[in-house]
Protein backbone atom coordinates (compact mmCIF):
# COMPACT_ATOMS: atom_id res chain seq x y z
CA UNK A 1 0.00 0.00 0.00
CA UNK A 2 2.84 2.38 0.81
CA UNK A 3 4.64 1.70 -2.47
CA UNK A 4 1.39 2.15 -4.40
CA UNK A 5 0.77 5.48 -2.67
CA UNK A 6 4.32 6.60 -3.50
CA UNK A 7 3.82 5.73 -7.17
CA UNK A 8 0.50 7.59 -7.37
CA UNK A 9 0.99 11.37 -7.97
CA UNK A 10 -1.78 12.22 -5.52
CA UNK A 11 -0.11 9.92 -3.00
CA UNK A 12 3.16 11.77 -3.45
CA UNK A 13 1.34 15.05 -2.92
CA UNK A 14 -0.21 13.80 0.31
CA UNK A 15 2.98 12.17 1.58
CA UNK A 16 5.59 14.82 0.86
CA UNK A 17 3.90 17.59 -1.10
CA UNK A 18 5.32 16.42 -4.45
CA UNK A 19 2.63 15.48 -7.03
CA UNK A 20 4.66 12.94 -8.97
CA UNK A 21 5.08 9.19 -8.88
CA UNK A 22 8.31 8.00 -7.28
CA UNK A 23 9.59 6.04 -10.29
CA UNK A 24 9.31 9.13 -12.52
CA UNK A 25 11.86 11.00 -10.38
CA UNK A 26 15.60 11.11 -10.92
CA UNK A 27 17.97 10.04 -8.17
CA UNK A 28 18.40 13.43 -6.44
CA UNK A 29 14.63 13.89 -6.49
CA UNK A 30 14.07 10.43 -5.03
CA UNK A 31 16.52 11.14 -2.23
CA UNK A 32 14.77 14.43 -1.50
CA UNK A 33 11.42 12.59 -1.45
CA UNK A 34 12.74 10.05 1.07
CA UNK A 35 14.33 12.76 3.24
CA UNK A 36 10.93 14.42 3.56
CA UNK A 37 9.40 11.12 4.60
CA UNK A 38 12.14 10.53 7.18
CA UNK A 39 11.43 13.75 9.07
CA UNK A 40 7.72 14.06 8.38
CA UNK A 41 5.59 15.55 11.14
CA UNK A 42 3.19 12.58 10.87
CA UNK A 43 4.43 9.45 12.60
CA UNK A 44 2.93 6.97 10.08
CA UNK A 45 4.92 8.58 7.25
CA UNK A 46 8.14 8.26 9.28
CA UNK A 47 7.13 4.66 9.95
CA UNK A 48 6.83 4.03 6.22
CA UNK A 49 10.24 5.51 5.55
CA UNK A 50 11.86 3.39 8.26
CA UNK A 51 10.27 0.22 6.90
CA UNK A 52 11.74 0.93 3.46
CA UNK A 53 15.12 2.10 4.69
CA UNK A 54 15.71 -0.73 7.13
CA UNK A 55 14.65 -3.51 4.78
CA UNK A 56 16.62 -2.23 1.79
CA UNK A 57 19.76 -1.26 3.71
CA UNK A 58 20.01 -4.45 5.76
CA UNK A 59 19.62 -6.69 2.73
CA UNK A 60 22.06 -4.64 0.65
CA UNK A 61 24.87 -4.61 3.19
CA UNK A 62 24.34 -7.90 5.04
CA UNK A 63 22.76 -10.52 2.77
CA UNK A 64 24.92 -13.05 0.97
CA UNK A 65 24.37 -16.13 -1.17
CA UNK A 66 24.82 -19.50 0.51
CA UNK A 67 28.53 -20.23 0.61
CA UNK A 68 29.37 -16.88 -0.93
CA UNK A 69 30.16 -13.33 0.08
CA UNK A 70 28.34 -10.03 -0.21
CA UNK A 71 30.20 -7.94 -2.84
CA UNK A 72 29.97 -4.88 -0.59
CA UNK A 73 31.88 -6.50 2.31
CA UNK A 74 35.41 -5.71 1.02
CA UNK A 75 34.56 -1.99 1.03
CA UNK A 76 33.51 -2.34 4.67
CA UNK A 77 36.66 -4.35 5.56
CA UNK A 78 34.22 -6.96 6.87
CA UNK A 79 35.43 -10.56 6.43
CA UNK A 80 32.07 -12.30 6.63
CA UNK A 81 31.90 -15.73 8.29
CA UNK A 82 34.97 -17.13 10.04
CA UNK A 83 35.85 -20.80 10.45
CA UNK A 84 36.55 -21.42 14.14
CA UNK A 85 36.65 -25.21 13.88
CA UNK A 86 34.26 -28.16 14.22
CA UNK A 87 31.07 -27.79 16.23
CA UNK A 88 30.09 -30.18 19.01
CA UNK A 89 27.20 -32.58 18.34
CA UNK A 90 23.87 -31.96 20.06
CA UNK A 91 22.39 -34.55 22.43
CA UNK A 92 18.87 -33.42 21.50
CA UNK A 93 16.81 -35.32 18.94
CA UNK A 94 13.44 -33.59 18.39
CA UNK A 95 10.35 -35.69 17.83
CA UNK A 96 9.32 -35.75 14.16
CA UNK A 97 5.65 -35.05 13.38
CA UNK A 98 4.55 -36.55 10.06
CA UNK A 99 0.80 -35.97 10.26
CA UNK A 100 -2.13 -34.87 12.36
CA UNK A 101 -2.15 -36.57 15.72
CA UNK A 102 -2.75 -36.59 19.46
CA UNK A 103 -0.17 -36.98 22.21
CA UNK A 104 -0.51 -37.46 25.96
CA UNK A 105 1.77 -36.33 28.78
CA UNK A 106 1.80 -34.96 32.30
CA UNK A 107 2.98 -31.45 31.38
CA UNK A 108 3.13 -29.64 28.06
CA UNK A 109 5.56 -26.71 28.01
CA UNK A 110 5.06 -24.07 25.33
CA UNK A 111 8.43 -22.51 24.55
CA UNK A 112 11.99 -23.68 25.15
CA UNK A 113 13.93 -20.56 26.13
CA UNK A 114 15.16 -19.45 29.54
CA UNK A 115 11.74 -20.17 31.07
CA UNK A 116 10.51 -23.18 29.13
CA UNK A 117 13.91 -24.87 29.02
CA UNK A 118 14.33 -24.71 32.80
CA UNK A 119 10.74 -25.80 33.45
CA UNK A 120 11.07 -28.75 31.07
CA UNK A 121 14.44 -29.82 32.46
CA UNK A 122 13.34 -29.71 36.09
CA UNK A 123 9.93 -31.29 35.56
CA UNK A 124 11.31 -34.13 33.44
CA UNK A 125 14.12 -34.72 35.93
CA UNK A 126 11.44 -35.00 38.64
CA UNK A 127 9.98 -37.99 36.79
CA UNK A 128 7.10 -36.28 34.97
CA UNK A 129 6.27 -36.99 31.34
CA UNK A 130 7.00 -33.70 29.53
CA UNK A 131 6.39 -32.50 25.99
CA UNK A 132 7.98 -29.23 24.80
CA UNK A 133 6.43 -27.32 21.89
CA UNK A 134 8.75 -24.84 20.20
CA UNK A 135 7.55 -22.47 17.48
CA UNK A 136 11.06 -22.14 16.03
CA UNK A 137 13.28 -24.74 14.46
CA UNK A 138 15.95 -27.00 15.92
CA UNK A 139 19.45 -25.87 15.02
CA UNK A 140 22.52 -27.41 16.66
CA UNK A 141 25.86 -25.53 16.60
CA UNK A 142 26.80 -27.11 13.28
CA UNK A 143 23.96 -25.11 11.68
CA UNK A 144 25.33 -21.74 12.80
CA UNK A 145 26.81 -20.33 9.59
CA UNK A 146 27.70 -16.87 11.03
CA UNK A 147 25.79 -15.30 8.14
CA UNK A 148 23.56 -12.56 9.49
CA UNK A 149 20.46 -12.78 7.30
CA UNK A 150 20.52 -16.56 7.21
CA UNK A 151 20.81 -16.83 11.00
CA UNK A 152 18.18 -14.17 11.61
CA UNK A 153 15.75 -16.22 9.55
CA UNK A 154 16.62 -19.43 11.39
CA UNK A 155 17.07 -18.28 14.97
CA UNK A 156 15.13 -15.04 15.53
CA UNK A 157 11.44 -14.27 15.86
CA UNK A 158 10.04 -13.26 12.47
CA UNK A 159 13.55 -13.27 11.03
CA UNK A 160 14.52 -10.38 13.35
CA UNK A 161 11.94 -8.14 11.69
CA UNK A 162 9.60 -7.85 14.69
CA UNK A 163 8.84 -4.30 15.80
CA UNK A 164 6.26 -2.29 17.62
CA UNK A 165 3.19 -1.34 15.58
CA UNK A 166 4.68 2.05 14.71
CA UNK A 167 8.16 0.61 13.95
CA UNK A 168 9.48 2.81 16.75
CA UNK A 169 11.21 -0.06 18.57
CA UNK A 170 12.91 -2.92 16.73
CA UNK A 171 12.46 -6.11 18.75
CA UNK A 172 15.06 -8.87 18.75
CA UNK A 173 13.91 -12.15 20.30
CA UNK A 174 15.01 -15.73 19.82
CA UNK A 175 12.72 -18.23 18.11
CA UNK A 176 14.36 -21.64 17.98
CA UNK A 177 14.91 -24.61 20.26
CA UNK A 178 16.63 -22.90 23.19
CA UNK A 179 14.93 -19.57 22.49
CA UNK A 180 16.71 -16.32 23.28
CA UNK A 181 19.46 -18.11 25.21
CA UNK A 182 20.85 -19.36 21.88
CA UNK A 183 21.33 -15.86 20.45
CA UNK A 184 21.77 -13.64 23.51
CA UNK A 185 25.06 -12.07 24.58
CA UNK A 186 25.72 -14.37 27.59
CA UNK A 187 25.14 -11.56 30.10
CA UNK A 188 24.02 -13.18 33.36
CA UNK A 189 22.98 -10.71 36.04
CA UNK A 190 21.06 -11.92 39.08
CA UNK A 191 17.93 -9.93 39.90
CA UNK A 192 19.08 -6.83 41.83
CA UNK A 193 18.05 -6.83 45.49
CA UNK A 194 16.39 -3.43 45.15
CA UNK A 195 14.27 -4.69 42.23
CA UNK A 196 13.29 -7.79 44.19
CA UNK A 197 12.15 -5.58 47.07
CA UNK A 198 10.14 -3.35 44.70
CA UNK A 199 8.51 -6.37 43.09
CA UNK A 200 7.54 -7.88 46.44
CA UNK A 201 6.07 -4.58 47.60
CA UNK A 202 4.14 -3.82 44.39
CA UNK A 203 2.90 -7.37 43.70
CA UNK A 204 2.35 -8.63 47.25
CA UNK A 205 4.28 -11.80 46.32
CA UNK A 206 6.79 -12.77 49.02
CA UNK A 207 8.58 -15.15 46.66
CA UNK A 208 10.61 -12.29 45.18
CA UNK A 209 12.44 -11.55 48.44
CA UNK A 210 12.39 -15.09 49.82
CA UNK A 211 15.14 -17.63 50.25
CA UNK A 212 13.55 -19.94 47.68
CA UNK A 213 14.07 -17.45 44.89
CA UNK A 214 17.63 -16.72 46.09
CA UNK A 215 18.39 -20.45 46.04
CA UNK A 216 16.88 -20.74 42.55
CA UNK A 217 19.09 -17.90 41.29
CA UNK A 218 22.13 -19.69 42.67
CA UNK A 219 21.08 -23.04 41.22
CA UNK A 220 20.43 -21.80 37.69
CA UNK A 221 23.66 -19.79 37.77
CA UNK A 222 25.56 -22.96 38.61
CA UNK A 223 23.86 -25.03 35.88
CA UNK A 224 24.48 -22.29 33.31
CA UNK A 225 28.15 -21.96 34.37
CA UNK A 226 27.90 -18.25 35.16
CA UNK A 227 31.38 -16.86 35.85
CA UNK A 228 33.68 -13.87 35.39
CA UNK A 229 36.62 -15.89 34.08
CA UNK A 230 35.86 -15.18 30.41
CA UNK A 231 36.14 -11.41 30.28
CA UNK A 232 38.95 -10.70 27.87
CA UNK A 233 37.86 -7.32 26.49
CA UNK A 234 37.19 -6.85 22.82
CA UNK A 235 38.38 -3.58 21.30
CA UNK A 236 34.83 -2.27 21.83
CA UNK A 237 34.97 -3.13 25.53
CA UNK A 238 38.46 -1.65 25.85
CA UNK A 239 37.25 1.64 24.35
CA UNK A 240 34.32 1.79 26.76
CA UNK A 241 36.37 0.86 29.83
CA UNK A 242 39.17 3.28 28.89
CA UNK A 243 36.67 6.13 28.66
CA UNK A 244 34.89 5.19 31.88
CA UNK A 245 38.13 4.94 33.83
CA UNK A 246 39.41 8.22 32.41
CA UNK A 247 36.27 9.87 33.79
CA UNK A 248 36.49 8.04 37.11
CA UNK A 249 33.12 6.35 36.49
CA UNK A 250 31.91 2.89 37.48
CA UNK A 251 33.05 -0.05 35.37
CA UNK A 252 32.89 -3.75 36.19
CA UNK A 253 33.43 -7.12 34.53
CA UNK A 254 30.37 -8.90 33.20
CA UNK A 255 29.09 -12.22 34.59
CA UNK A 256 28.70 -14.58 31.61
CA UNK A 257 27.25 -18.07 31.08
CA UNK A 258 30.09 -19.64 29.09
CA UNK A 259 32.58 -22.44 29.50
CA UNK A 260 35.79 -22.98 27.57
CA UNK A 261 35.23 -19.83 25.53
CA UNK A 262 38.44 -18.73 23.71
CA UNK A 263 37.21 -15.11 23.44
CA UNK A 264 38.74 -14.63 20.01
CA UNK A 265 37.48 -12.94 16.85
CA UNK A 266 34.89 -15.64 16.15
CA UNK A 267 33.18 -14.95 19.48
CA UNK A 268 31.77 -11.72 18.10
CA UNK A 269 29.51 -13.82 15.88
CA UNK A 270 27.80 -15.66 18.76
CA UNK A 271 24.73 -13.44 18.60
CA UNK A 272 24.13 -15.63 15.53
CA UNK A 273 24.62 -18.79 17.61
CA UNK A 274 27.80 -20.09 19.26
CA UNK A 275 29.49 -22.42 16.78
CA UNK A 276 31.75 -23.90 19.45
CA UNK A 277 28.97 -24.64 21.91
CA UNK A 278 30.77 -22.63 24.61
CA UNK A 279 27.63 -20.60 25.35
CA UNK A 280 25.77 -22.46 28.06
CA UNK A 281 22.35 -21.89 26.57
CA UNK A 282 19.27 -24.04 27.10
CA UNK A 283 20.43 -25.91 24.00
CA UNK A 284 23.49 -27.07 25.99
CA UNK A 285 22.06 -27.40 29.51
CA UNK A 286 18.45 -27.79 30.62
CA UNK A 287 17.04 -29.11 27.33
CA UNK A 288 19.59 -31.97 27.19
CA UNK A 289 18.67 -32.61 30.84
CA UNK A 290 15.03 -32.82 29.82
CA UNK A 291 15.74 -35.07 26.84
CA UNK A 292 17.89 -37.39 28.94
CA UNK A 293 14.98 -37.73 31.38
CA UNK A 294 12.60 -38.69 28.57
CA UNK A 295 11.06 -35.36 27.55
CA UNK A 296 9.84 -35.10 23.97
CA UNK A 297 10.79 -31.88 22.16
CA UNK A 298 8.81 -30.86 19.09
CA UNK A 299 10.29 -28.09 16.96
CA UNK A 300 8.58 -26.00 14.27
CA UNK A 301 5.32 -26.36 16.17
CA UNK A 302 3.37 -23.27 17.22
CA UNK A 303 0.78 -23.47 19.98
CA UNK A 304 -2.55 -22.11 18.82
CA UNK A 305 -4.57 -22.26 22.05
CA UNK A 306 -4.79 -23.87 25.45
CA UNK A 307 -7.58 -26.42 25.83
CA UNK A 308 -9.64 -25.28 28.83
CA UNK A 309 -12.43 -27.51 30.16
CA UNK A 310 -14.36 -26.86 33.34
CA UNK A 311 -12.00 -24.08 34.36
CA UNK A 312 -8.91 -26.30 34.08
CA UNK A 313 -6.17 -26.48 31.44
CA UNK A 314 -6.27 -29.86 29.72
CA UNK A 315 -3.68 -29.46 27.00
CA UNK A 316 -2.68 -27.48 23.92
CA UNK A 317 -3.75 -27.42 20.30
CA UNK A 318 -0.81 -26.66 18.00
CA UNK A 319 0.16 -26.69 14.35
CA UNK A 320 3.49 -27.49 12.73
CA UNK A 321 5.07 -25.40 10.00
CA UNK A 322 4.12 -28.18 7.58
CA UNK A 323 0.47 -27.73 8.49
CA UNK A 324 -0.03 -30.77 10.72
CA UNK A 325 -2.44 -30.31 13.61
CA UNK A 326 -1.16 -31.63 16.93
CA UNK A 327 -3.27 -31.92 20.06
CA UNK A 328 -1.35 -32.52 23.27
CA UNK A 329 -3.47 -33.69 26.21
CA UNK A 330 -1.85 -32.91 29.55
CA UNK A 331 -2.51 -32.63 33.27
CA UNK A 332 -0.90 -29.18 33.34
CA UNK A 333 0.20 -26.54 30.84
CA UNK A 334 3.22 -24.27 31.26
CA UNK A 335 3.18 -21.22 28.98
CA UNK A 336 6.73 -20.00 28.39
CA UNK A 337 6.56 -18.46 24.93
CA UNK A 338 7.93 -15.10 26.03
CA UNK A 339 6.33 -11.79 26.90
CA UNK A 340 5.02 -11.32 23.36
CA UNK A 341 3.62 -14.76 22.55
CA UNK A 342 2.55 -16.00 25.97
CA UNK A 343 -0.11 -13.25 26.27
CA UNK A 344 -1.14 -13.91 22.66
CA UNK A 345 -1.59 -17.61 23.50
CA UNK A 346 -3.69 -16.80 26.55
CA UNK A 347 -5.82 -14.29 24.64
CA UNK A 348 -6.45 -16.83 21.86
CA UNK A 349 -7.48 -19.26 24.61
CA UNK A 350 -10.11 -16.94 26.03
CA UNK A 351 -8.16 -15.56 28.98
CA UNK A 352 -8.78 -11.80 29.03
CA UNK A 353 -7.75 -8.64 30.90
CA UNK A 354 -5.27 -7.82 32.26
CA UNK A 355 -3.43 -10.20 29.90
CA UNK A 356 -1.09 -8.25 27.62
CA UNK A 357 -0.85 -5.11 29.74
CA UNK A 358 2.32 -3.80 31.40
CA UNK A 359 4.75 -4.58 28.57
CA UNK A 360 8.30 -3.44 29.28
CA UNK A 361 10.99 -3.46 26.59
CA UNK A 362 14.22 -1.90 27.94
CA UNK A 363 14.17 0.34 24.82
CA UNK A 364 17.88 0.78 24.13
CA UNK A 365 19.62 3.30 21.94
CA UNK A 366 23.29 4.16 21.43
CA UNK A 367 25.95 6.72 20.68
CA UNK A 368 28.45 5.76 17.98
CA UNK A 369 32.04 6.89 17.77
CA UNK A 370 34.47 6.91 14.84
CA UNK A 371 38.12 6.19 15.71
CA UNK A 372 41.33 6.74 13.79
CA UNK A 373 42.57 3.21 14.45
CA UNK A 374 40.63 0.14 13.42
CA UNK A 375 38.16 -1.22 15.95
CA UNK A 376 36.76 -4.17 13.95
CA UNK A 377 33.66 -4.02 16.15
CA UNK A 378 32.27 -7.40 15.07
CA UNK A 379 35.11 -9.25 16.80
CA UNK A 380 35.89 -10.46 20.30
CA UNK A 381 34.01 -11.26 23.49
CA UNK A 382 30.28 -10.58 23.21
CA UNK A 383 30.11 -8.45 26.34
CA UNK A 384 32.95 -8.25 28.86
CA UNK A 385 32.28 -5.08 30.89
CA UNK A 386 29.41 -2.80 31.87
CA UNK A 387 28.81 0.40 33.80
CA UNK A 388 26.12 1.30 36.31
CA UNK A 389 27.25 4.92 36.61
CA UNK A 390 23.73 6.11 35.69
CA UNK A 391 21.74 3.03 36.72
CA UNK A 392 20.00 4.84 39.59
CA UNK A 393 18.99 8.29 38.42
CA UNK A 394 15.63 8.21 40.18
CA UNK A 395 14.45 5.58 42.65
CA UNK A 396 16.13 2.66 40.96
CA UNK A 397 15.41 3.85 37.41
CA UNK A 398 18.20 4.84 35.06
CA UNK A 399 20.43 3.36 32.35
CA UNK A 400 23.25 0.84 32.03
CA UNK A 401 26.13 1.14 29.60
CA UNK A 402 26.93 -2.01 27.62
CA UNK A 403 28.38 -2.75 24.20
CA UNK A 404 27.81 -5.63 21.79
CA UNK A 405 29.33 -6.80 18.48
CA UNK A 406 28.56 -4.56 15.54
CA UNK A 407 28.04 -6.38 12.23
CA UNK A 408 26.89 -4.73 8.97
CA UNK A 409 23.17 -5.39 9.50
CA UNK A 410 23.06 -3.59 12.83
CA UNK A 411 24.72 -0.45 11.51
CA UNK A 412 22.59 -0.60 8.34
CA UNK A 413 19.45 -0.91 10.46
CA UNK A 414 20.33 1.87 12.89
CA UNK A 415 22.52 4.27 10.95
CA UNK A 416 21.03 7.65 10.01
CA UNK A 417 20.16 8.06 6.32
CA UNK A 418 20.36 11.36 4.47
CA UNK A 419 21.07 10.08 0.98
CA UNK A 420 22.92 7.19 -0.60
CA UNK A 421 26.38 8.77 -0.54
CA UNK A 422 26.16 9.87 3.10
CA UNK A 423 24.82 6.49 4.23
CA UNK A 424 27.44 4.53 2.31
CA UNK A 425 30.14 6.62 3.98
CA UNK A 426 28.73 5.64 7.38
CA UNK A 427 28.80 1.98 6.38
CA UNK A 428 32.33 2.19 4.96
CA UNK A 429 33.44 3.45 8.37
CA UNK A 430 32.26 0.23 10.05
CA UNK A 431 35.76 -1.07 10.81
CA UNK A 432 36.61 2.16 12.64
CA UNK A 433 33.31 2.42 14.51
CA UNK A 434 32.44 1.55 18.08
CA UNK A 435 29.44 2.38 20.20
CA UNK A 436 28.04 2.41 23.70
CA UNK A 437 24.59 1.00 24.18
CA UNK A 438 22.27 2.80 26.59
CA UNK A 439 19.97 0.30 28.27
CA UNK A 440 17.19 1.88 30.36
CA UNK A 441 15.02 0.37 33.02
CA UNK A 442 11.75 1.66 31.61
CA UNK A 443 8.97 2.80 33.92
CA UNK A 444 6.54 3.49 31.09
CA UNK A 445 4.87 0.45 29.56
CA UNK A 446 2.94 -0.78 26.54
CA UNK A 447 0.69 -3.68 25.64
CA UNK A 448 0.29 -6.80 23.54
CA UNK A 449 -3.05 -7.46 21.86
CA UNK A 450 -3.98 -9.80 19.00
CA UNK A 451 -5.52 -9.38 15.58
CA UNK A 452 -8.59 -11.33 14.50
CA UNK A 453 -6.15 -13.94 13.22
CA UNK A 454 -4.54 -14.17 16.66
CA UNK A 455 -1.27 -12.47 15.68
CA UNK A 456 0.39 -10.34 18.39
CA UNK A 457 0.27 -6.56 18.00
CA UNK A 458 2.84 -4.65 20.07
CA UNK A 459 1.92 -1.14 21.14
CA UNK A 460 4.66 0.75 22.95
CA UNK A 461 5.97 4.30 22.99
CA UNK A 462 8.96 5.41 25.04
CA UNK A 463 7.54 7.58 27.80
CA UNK A 464 8.67 11.17 28.49
CA UNK A 465 10.02 9.97 31.86
CA UNK A 466 12.20 7.31 30.20
CA UNK A 467 13.30 9.71 27.45
CA UNK A 468 14.84 11.94 30.10
CA UNK A 469 16.94 9.05 31.36
CA UNK A 470 17.92 8.08 27.83
CA UNK A 471 18.94 11.66 27.16
CA UNK A 472 21.18 11.63 30.24
CA UNK A 473 22.63 8.36 29.06
CA UNK A 474 23.34 9.79 25.59
CA UNK A 475 25.26 12.68 27.07
CA UNK A 476 27.21 10.33 29.34
CA UNK A 477 28.01 7.88 26.54
CA UNK A 478 29.28 10.78 24.41
CA UNK A 479 31.59 11.80 27.24
CA UNK A 480 32.90 8.24 27.53
CA UNK A 481 33.62 7.87 23.81
CA UNK A 482 35.36 11.23 23.62
CA UNK A 483 37.43 10.36 26.70
CA UNK A 484 38.45 7.15 24.90
CA UNK A 485 39.65 9.08 21.84
CA UNK A 486 36.70 9.15 19.43
CA UNK A 487 37.21 11.66 16.62
CA UNK A 488 33.53 11.90 15.70
CA UNK A 489 30.19 10.98 17.25
CA UNK A 490 26.72 10.33 15.88
CA UNK A 491 23.38 9.18 17.20
CA UNK A 492 20.90 6.82 15.53
CA UNK A 493 18.16 9.29 14.65
CA UNK A 494 16.15 9.94 11.53
CA UNK A 495 18.48 12.81 10.58
CA UNK A 496 22.26 12.66 10.75
CA UNK A 497 23.69 14.70 13.57
CA UNK A 498 27.43 14.45 13.95
CA UNK A 499 29.91 15.89 16.38
CA UNK A 500 33.55 16.33 15.44
CA UNK A 501 36.30 16.77 18.00
CA UNK A 502 37.97 19.28 15.65
CA UNK A 503 34.81 20.97 14.40
CA UNK A 504 34.86 23.80 16.92
CA UNK A 505 31.27 23.24 18.03
CA UNK A 506 30.72 22.73 21.78
CA UNK A 507 29.39 19.32 22.77
CA UNK A 508 26.44 21.05 24.41
CA UNK A 509 25.41 22.53 21.05
CA UNK A 510 25.49 19.07 19.52
CA UNK A 511 23.31 17.69 22.32
CA UNK A 512 20.88 20.56 21.74
CA UNK A 513 20.65 19.48 18.10
CA UNK A 514 19.98 15.89 19.21
CA UNK A 515 17.17 17.24 21.38
CA UNK A 516 15.69 19.20 18.45
CA UNK A 517 15.62 16.13 16.22
CA UNK A 518 13.75 14.36 18.99
CA UNK A 519 13.31 11.13 20.89
CA UNK A 520 9.88 10.12 19.61
CA UNK A 521 8.86 7.16 17.41
CA UNK A 522 11.13 6.96 14.37
CA UNK A 523 12.97 10.09 15.42
CA UNK A 524 15.34 8.11 17.65
CA UNK A 525 16.06 4.45 16.85
CA UNK A 526 15.33 2.05 19.72
CA UNK A 527 16.02 -1.64 20.11
CA UNK A 528 14.51 -4.13 22.54
CA UNK A 529 16.54 -7.19 23.44
CA UNK A 530 14.43 -7.87 26.56
CA UNK A 531 10.64 -8.20 26.65
CA UNK A 532 8.95 -8.39 30.06
CA UNK A 533 5.59 -8.12 31.78
CA UNK A 534 2.22 -8.80 30.05
CA UNK A 535 1.25 -11.69 32.38
CA UNK A 536 2.52 -10.24 35.62
CA UNK A 537 2.54 -12.14 38.89
CA UNK A 538 0.64 -10.64 41.82
CA UNK A 539 -1.86 -11.13 44.60
CA UNK A 540 -4.44 -8.69 43.19
CA UNK A 541 -6.38 -10.28 40.38
CA UNK A 542 -7.46 -6.94 38.91
CA UNK A 543 -3.87 -6.08 38.03
CA UNK A 544 -2.15 -9.48 37.73
CA UNK A 545 -2.56 -12.49 35.44
CA UNK A 546 -1.06 -15.12 37.73
CA UNK A 547 -0.90 -15.70 41.45
CA UNK A 548 2.31 -16.12 43.42
CA UNK A 549 2.67 -19.68 42.14
CA UNK A 550 2.61 -18.58 38.51
CA UNK A 551 -0.85 -20.10 38.01
CA UNK A 552 -3.26 -18.12 35.83
CA UNK A 553 -6.21 -16.69 37.71
CA UNK A 554 -9.42 -18.48 36.79
CA UNK A 555 -7.74 -21.39 35.00
CA UNK A 556 -6.43 -24.17 37.20
CA UNK A 557 -3.28 -26.03 36.09
CA UNK A 558 -2.31 -23.29 33.60
CA UNK A 559 1.01 -21.79 34.63
CA UNK A 560 3.27 -19.07 33.19
CA UNK A 561 7.06 -19.45 33.45
CA UNK A 562 8.84 -16.70 31.53
CA UNK A 563 9.57 -12.98 31.54
CA UNK A 564 5.84 -12.30 31.28
CA UNK A 565 5.69 -12.71 35.06
CA UNK A 566 7.79 -9.63 35.87
CA UNK A 567 5.82 -6.99 37.79
CA UNK A 568 8.00 -4.30 36.18
CA UNK A 569 11.20 -4.04 34.15
CA UNK A 570 14.18 -5.78 35.74
CA UNK A 571 16.73 -3.15 34.73
CA UNK A 572 19.26 -5.90 33.97
CA UNK A 573 19.54 -8.53 31.26
CA UNK A 574 16.73 -10.85 32.42
CA UNK A 575 17.87 -14.40 31.57
CA UNK A 576 18.76 -15.48 35.12
CA UNK A 577 15.62 -13.92 36.58
CA UNK A 578 13.46 -15.76 34.06
CA UNK A 579 15.27 -19.04 34.70
CA UNK A 580 14.97 -18.73 38.48
CA UNK A 581 11.26 -17.87 38.32
CA UNK A 582 10.69 -20.82 35.97
CA UNK A 583 12.45 -23.08 38.47
CA UNK A 584 10.13 -21.90 41.25
CA UNK A 585 7.03 -22.33 39.05
CA UNK A 586 8.20 -25.81 38.01
CA UNK A 587 8.38 -26.76 41.66
CA UNK A 588 4.75 -25.69 42.11
CA UNK A 589 3.69 -27.72 39.08
CA UNK A 590 5.57 -30.77 40.33
CA UNK A 591 3.99 -30.51 43.77
CA UNK A 592 0.50 -30.04 42.27
CA UNK A 593 0.74 -33.10 40.07
CA UNK A 594 2.38 -35.21 42.77
CA UNK A 595 -0.60 -34.52 45.03
CA UNK A 596 -3.07 -35.98 42.49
Amino acid sequence: MLLSAMEWPVGGLLLVGLPRGFSSLNRPQREAYLRRMAVHRLGPVRTGFQALKRGAAVLYYADAPAGGANPVWPALAYPGPLTPGPSPPSPIMPLAIDGDGMLDCDVVVVGSGAGGGVAAGELASAGLDVIVLEKGGFHPPADFTQREIEMYRRLYLDGASTATADQGVAILAGSCVGGGTVVNYTTSFPTPDAVRAQWAASSGVDLFTGSEFSAALDAVSTRLSVNRDHNRPSRRDAIMTDGLRALGWHVESMPRNVGGCPQDDACGYCGLGCVRGAKRSMLATYLPDAAAAGARIIADCAADRVVIDGGRARGVVARTTRGHRVTVRARAVVAAAGALHTPALLLRSGVSEPVGRHLFLHPATAVFGHFRDKVRPWTGTLQAYFSDQFADLDGGYGVKFETIPLHPSFLALAGPWDGGGQFDAVMRGLAHTSFIGILPRDRGSGSVTITRAGVPVIDYTVSPYDRQHLRRGLAGAADVLLAAGAEELFTIQNRPTGYSRTGGRPLRAWLDEVDRIGYGPNQMMYFSFHQMGTCRMGTQRRDAVTNGDGEVYGVADLFVADGSLFPSASGVNPMLTIAALASCVARRVRDRLSAH
